[in-house]
This record gives C-alpha cells, sequence and structure tokens, in this order.
C-alpha cells in the first residue's frame, strides 16, 4: 500500500510501468488502465488491464508489442465505434490507432513526426453535432511549451484532419509526459517537466470551460506531498475511477530515488504506478496562490495576441522585457466573458507605460488580452 503521506490506495502493479491513463468503459461498466511496460532498456509495449474497485488490477494483457519502442500511450474511450482511440508515440513518429472492444486493432495512421517521448492527452469534444462532426482536441509537449490541435473525425481515420498548431501554454523548464482533463468549468493538462537532467515533477494548466483557437492557460507547479527526498515522480494523470474517489495516478521512477529503501539496485529500469488521493482541491485557483504563463511575442503573436482567462483573478502582475532589452509601453484589453473577448467586444482597452518594465492590474475583469512588440517578452502572474 502507499505510505499514508500519498493517500491509501495503490495499484498492484510493479515492472516497468508508466504513462497510466485509467479510462472507463461505459458499455461493460468497467475501470481499464492503459499503460506501457519495459521489455529491456530501449523497448516498452503497451498493457491493458482491470482496474478493481480496490485498485488492484486483472487480466494484464499486452496489446502493443516491441519494436518498434511505445514510448507514450494515451487512450480515450470511443463512442462512436464502440472501442478505444489510443494516442502512442514510436520512437519519433506519432501514431493514432483505433481498436475494437477486444484491443484488436481495426485501423492505424501515423499523424505526425518528430515528437519526443512524451505522448500526446486527448479529449473529445462533445456537442450538438458530435455525432454529425466527431472531433477531439490533442495536447503534447514542444520544447518549453505545451501545444494543441483540432482534431476534426476522430472517428475515422480516412477523413481525419489536423487543425493548426497552437499554444496552450508555456513554462521555462523542458516539458514531458502529458495527460488532459476537463473537469468542473474548466480544461487543462497535467505536465510533467524537469527540474534538471535527474528530477522530474509535475504541473497544472488551466484554462475555462472555452477552449478555442487563441485561448491560453496559466500554470502552477501541483501541490502535491512529496519532498526531494522521493526524487522523480511524473506522468501524472486525473482520474476518479474505479472507486469513484478523485486521484493523479504518477509514474515513480525506480531508477533513481523512490518513497521507500532500494535495497535492489538491478532494476534500473523498473517504474511503479502510484495513487495520489487529492487532498487540497488542485482544481480551485485558491490553492495556489498564484498561476503563471510566458508569452514571446513572434510575428504570429504580435498579429493576434491571445486571451487568458483569468478565472477570477483578484490581481495580475505583468513583468515585460521589449526588445533589445527596452520595454516601453503595452496593450491592454479586459473583458468579462471569453466569449465576449473572442468575438471581439472588449469592455476596456488602454495603453500603459511600464515603469521598470512592470504593470499591476488591481481587480481585473475576467478575461486578459495583452499586445506587445514583436521581440517582446511577457511573464503574466495572476495572484489568487
Amino acid at each position: 500500500m502507499i505510505p499514508s503521506q500519498f493517500g491509501d490506495t495503490a495499484l498492484g502493479l510493479a515492472g516497468g510501468a508508466g504513462t497510466p491513463r485509467m479510462v472507463y468503459d461505459p458499455e461493460a461498466g468497467s475501470w481499464l488502465l492503459f499503460f506501457t511496460g519495459w521489455k529491456n532498456a530501449n523497448l516498452r509495449e503497451v498493457y491493458v488491464a482491470e482496474a478493481n474497485r480496490d485498485m488492484t488490477l486483472s487480466g494484464i494483457k499486452k496489446i502493443l508489442p516491441s519494436p518498434p519502442t511505445r514510448d507514450a500511450v494515451n487512450v480515450i474511450y470511443d463512442p462512436w465505434n464502440d472501442g478505444f482511440i489510443l494516442l502512442t508515440t514510436e520512437g519519433g513518429p506519432l501514431c493514432i490507432r483505433h481498436l475494437d472492444r477486444q484491443f484488436q486493432e481495426r485501423a492505424s495512421k501515423k499523424i505526425m513526426e518528430g515528437m519526443q517521448d512524451s505522448g500526446a492527452g486527448m479529449l473529445t469534444i462533445m456537442g450538438n453535432y458530435s455525432e454529425e462532426n466527431p472531433n477531439a482536441a490533442m495536447f503534447y509537449p514542444k520544447g518549453n511549451t505545451v501545444v494543441w490541435r483540432l482534431v476534426n473525425r476522430i472517428d475515422n481515420l480516412e477523413d481525419m484532419k489536423l487543425g493548426d498548431e497552437m499554444v496552450f501554454s508555456d513554462w521555462e523548464d523542458s516539458n514531458d509526459v502529458i495527460d488532459a482533463f476537463r473537469v468542473n468549468d474548466k480544461f487543462g493538462v497535467l505536465v510533467e517537466y524537469f527540474t534538471d537532467k535527474q528530477n522530474w515533477r509535475s504541473r497544472v494548466a488551466m484554462c475555462g470551460n472555452c477552449l478555442a483557437p487563441n485561448i491560453r492557460a496559466l500554470s502552477a507547479s501541483l501541490p502535491v506531498p512529496f519532498t526531494d527526498g522521493h526524487a522523480n515522480f511524473g506522468h501524472p494523470s486525473f482520474t476518479a475511477g474505479p472507486d469513484g474517489r478523485p486521484k493523479i495516478m504518477f509514474s515513480l521512477f525506480m531508477s533513481h530515488t523512490p518513497p521507500f529503501k532500494v535495497i535492489d539496485y538491478s532494476k534500473q529500469w523498473r517504474h511503479e504506478i502510484w495513487a495520489w488521493e487529492l487532498g487540497p482541491d488542485v482544481f480551485d485557483l485558491k490553492t495556489y496562490g498564484r498561476m503563471h504563463d510566458r508569452l514571446a511575442f513572434d510575428e504570429k503573436t504580435t498579429r493576434n495576441p491571445p486571451v487568458y482567462d483569468l478565472l477570477d483573478a483578484k490581481k495580475v502582475i505583468l513583468q515585460v522585457s521589449g526588445p533589445r532589452g527596452k520595454a516601453g509601453r503595452v496593450k491592454i484589453e479586459e473583458a468579462t466573458s471569453l466569449r465576449a473577448h473572442v468575438e471581439g467586444s472588449h469592455s476596456q482597452q488602454q495603453s500603459v507605460k511600464l515603469i521598470g518594465g512592470k504593470h499591476v492590474i488591481e481587480s481585473p475583469l475576467r478575461t486578459l488580452r495583452v499586445k506587445a512588440d514583436k521581440g517582446s517578452v511577457v511573464w503574466l502572474t495572476a495572484e489568487y
């Protein structure tokens, strides 16, 4: 079992396990865990198991062998075909796979090249027209940023189309394994990031309930109860199953420092999947106090800056570095709702002179857009 500081649930799985993704199968009324397991130090494979109510596993089955290496996997239930949709990174390419209920492959397609081994998160976008036009959103890390793309007709790989790449959030450290979530009135991602070459941590990035082009999220480190003595925990994913209690799952890296004494260092490529039952509300911005983003103004961003849903922030601090280190003025737009802002109905607009490259907005409206010259960088901090 997990020690008390981690909660009281654990998945009964040892060995080289990583990228855990819990999926509910509404037809069977059961929860499934998809994960990768090490075949050796260079190759990973994809497995599935049924997660029992007491968080033990049964019926572990390999569904994607190696080679190639299956670096990461993310999965959603496919309501259109009554099966499962997998996104897998495979030594560089990102592939999408349709599986039936017996986990047999119906169709597959390579959709991107040059991916890091992080995998990609998925959210189905259900709405009035989902049966006629089934869509999804796909999120994946790219260096210091998390980007997302609309996936049109995810139910049919022959008709599927990828939308333009858009930045969802920016973090100053390298991002890695990712998962997407929708909870209450927010969209977001959970992301593993590197604090240095040997340590992994996890963060959350959230926006409001409107996922549209040019919407940016705000980020903070997850307030997990792990300390530096536990060193590495990553591959975060959110789930409420199978016991109905919200939790975040992590892979703890046995090849570095697990949260217990290591006796046998020969198990260098072993991971374990652990579940942390949420203490603080990780979707409440007051839990963090401050949320952040870094906005770099290239030609595209200067022409069409993103909109931030401030999620009822009490104060916003803008720290601006202009071209050649000079920061003069920025233009600020505020609106009372994302829809009003995205549709161009702005409540307030002003040009402000920066003092020491800094500007503070007290009691901002719900949404914010910052305009600056090309080459500028804005560090945005929202206080709650």
